[in-house]
């Protein structure tokens, strides 16, 4: 008689470790970067911004000095942070919006669109794509925003399988397609991403916060 194949762990169970692990370890870094940026609200004063900004490259590791060429590496973190002030009414209005809302597929529709105006807004600056730091920048702001990493990019295709996944996914890309074109990596992942936490919240008891469905991804 042949061994029976070891099944693979259901979202339930996987979701569950993932969460614990998250509360045990990172949650406590997280929870100083959500109370910095609370305390630090501005999008124009320089030393919020600034101070936003640092943290998120040193904590995260958020690819801006990788982004940057020549003298401008020096540079990177305030070159990006002037931006970023520079695009001071775009977030006040979005993320004032995105306080309200718990994430949804209306939801996800404008927090691509808001990232892939950010992402360009840096683009000229940067030799490349700052796909990643902006999720991440726009998320410790409002904790519905989905964070976008190449582990967690790489990681939820393995979640979102079945054929009838497969056709939400191809679903929630088409109704994206005419967003912003800086979006399209990201909009690619939040499309995948929206479908796990839907899930993940029809058919486990967890209710998990977006960061905690994103450390799934990277525990994957």
């Amino acid at each position: 008689m042949t061994d029976e194949p070891n099944e693979e762990p259901d979202l339930a169970s996987r979701l569950a470790q993932a969460i614990t692990v998250y509360k045990a370890g990172w949650k406590p870094v997280d929870d100083e970067l959500y109370n910095l940026f609370r305390r630090r609200p501005s999008h124009r004063d320089y030393s919020d911004v600034y101070t936003k900004v640092v943290m998120i490259e040193r904590v995260y590791r958020a690819g801006i000095v990788r982004a940057f060429k020549g003298k401008a590496k020096a540079k990177a973190e305030i070159i990006v942070a002037r931006e970023l002030i520079a695009q001071a009414d775009l977030l006040e209005e979005h993320l004032a919006a995105f306080d309200s809302h718990e994430l949804d597929r209306q939801t996800a529709l404008e927090i691509v669109e808001l990232h892939g105006r950010i992402t360009a807004s840096l683009a000229p600056s940067a030799d490349a794509w700052l796909t990643s730091f902006v999720s991440k920048y726009l998320h410790f702001h409002c904790p519905i925003v989905p964070v976008y990493d190449s582990k967690a990019a790489g990681s939820v295709s393995g979640f979102v399988k079945s054929p009838t996944d497969k056709r939400s996914v191809a679903s929630l890309r088409r109704s994206m397609r005419d967003l912003h074109p800086s979006s399209r990596a990201y909009r690619r992942f939040v499309a995948a991403f929206l479908v796990l936490y839907e899930q993940a919240w029809a058919e486990t008891s967890l209710q998990p916060s977006v960061k905690e469905v994103d450390y799934l991804l990277l525990q994957a």
